[in-house]
């Protein structure tokens, strides 16, 4: 049995990646602590499936300008450094396990390091090229340089590091990262969470889109509600569903209502608990994904894609780089990132040919036969057991 310290700048009953690894852990028999942020209505100090979840009083960033954004990640960095260390004293982990961003949380784990505990770091994101994306800045920004230098010392500080697909792996060691400390997990859905019983393929003659996750700018969904918009002229059965919050929250709620579709769009406005997601996904017609290209968005595998595929819902998506590296053509409904007209087009077709959606399910399925957390999560064992 391992005792593990985990940090990460997030919510931990939203955030799928965190906290599969910390419950698939503590299923087998682990010991697992967990640093995360404050949650509306939760204590500061919770038990949530044998996980000991402590927040630290702080909220995550819904938007607004560079310096609050770097601001909110440093005051968590302090306090989850005092946390870590406090904790430490008193359980002695033998694995402190940071997730990004920012790639520099790896430093909270400096004193525990000293004395003896194996570090491992999760990069979710590619953190310069997602500061590129969200402040319109290019590669040669003195700010994109400094990150890239951090995500490097921060990657050599670290005894492993885990990575979520190949292409991320592949930039990472294109930049100086020693590939044999890299173990690429991909953000697979946890059969745990997301029991396939509950989405039966019934629409109850309903075409209903789904979409659920962060609501960013650059995840498109401005241009997913204004395609659906358009295709409402002629798909008047339809609906569409977004659960999800985040800092494109106001935009997107004010352009629902000037485009005059708030009868036929429900917007939560707010984040669901991961075992939650397969309920609200039940009889979906299409799941839809409508990233921007950007530097970041080319390197991003939605985890909202794999679990529309894992659940059996035909998924539209944008041709990205990373999504057409794990996907073919016949495998999803794919359009040209952007693409209004394209993406509108799209949801009409499908509207009207349920046999390509059921055909789009099933092909799907060949990711699903490849990529499992059943047999992924042997790869998350076997870096927690290097030791």
């Amino acid at each position: 049995m391992k005792t593990i310290c985990m940090v990460a700048y997030t919510n931990y009953l939203t955030d799928a990646r965190p906290r599969r690894e910390a419950e698939t852990l503590v299923r087998r028999g682990d010991k697992v602590d967990f640093i995360g942020l404050a949650e509306e209505g939760r204590p500061s100090l919770e038990v949530v499936n044998g996980v000991r979840v402590f927040r630290v009083r702080q909220s995550r960033y819904r938007g607004g300008k560079e310096t609050s954004y770097v601001s909110g990640y440093l005051t968590f960095f302090l306090r989850a450094t005092l946390k870590v260390w406090l904790l430490f004293l008193k359980e002695r982990h033998d694995i402190i396990y940071l997730h990004t961003m920012p790639d520099f949380i790896v430093f909270v784990a400096l004193l525990p390091r000293i004395l003896g505990a194996r570090v491992v770091l999760n990069i979710h994101d590619m953190m310069p090229e997602l500061f590129m994306s969200k402040f319109k800045v290019s590669d040669r920004h003195l700010l994109i340089r400094l990150l890239r230098l951090q995500e490097q010392v921060s990657i050599k500080f670290a005894d492993k590091v885990i990575c979520v697909h190949r292409p991320h792996r592949d930039v990472l060691v294109k930049r100086g990262a020693p590939g044999a400390r890299i173990t690429i997990l991909p953000n697979l859905p946890d059969p745990e969470a997301f029991p396939k019983e509950l989405t039966p393929p019934a629409h109850n003659g309903i075409f209903r889109v789904v979409y659920h996750g962060t609501v960013a700018k650059r995840l498109g969904l401005d241009i997913a509600v204004r395609a659906f918009a358009r295709a409402l002229q002629s798909c008047p059965n339809a609906r569409f569903d977004i659960y999800g919050d985040g800092d494109f929250r106001n935009e997107l709620d004010l352009l629902i209502q000037e485009l005059g579709v708030h009868k036929q769009v429900y917007f939560s406005k707010k984040a669901f608990r991961i075992e939650q997601i397969a309920a609200l996904l039940r009889g979906a017609s299409v799941g839809l994904i409508a990233n921007r290209r950007d530097p970041a968005t080319d390197y991003m595998l939605p985890v909202k894609l794999l679990e529309y595929v894992y659940l059996s819902i035909p998924a539209i998506a944008p041709r990205l780089y990373t999504i057409q590296y794990y996907f073919k053509e016949t495998e999803l409904a794919f359009y040209e990132p952007g693409d209004l007209d394209g993406l509108t087009q799209t949801l009409c077709r499908l509207y009207r040919c349920e046999e390509e959606r059921r055909q789009l399910a099933t092909n799907a399925l060949s990711f699903v036969s490849r990529f499992s957390w059943d047999v992924a999560k042997a790869d998350l064992y076997n870096v927690v057991d290097s030791w």
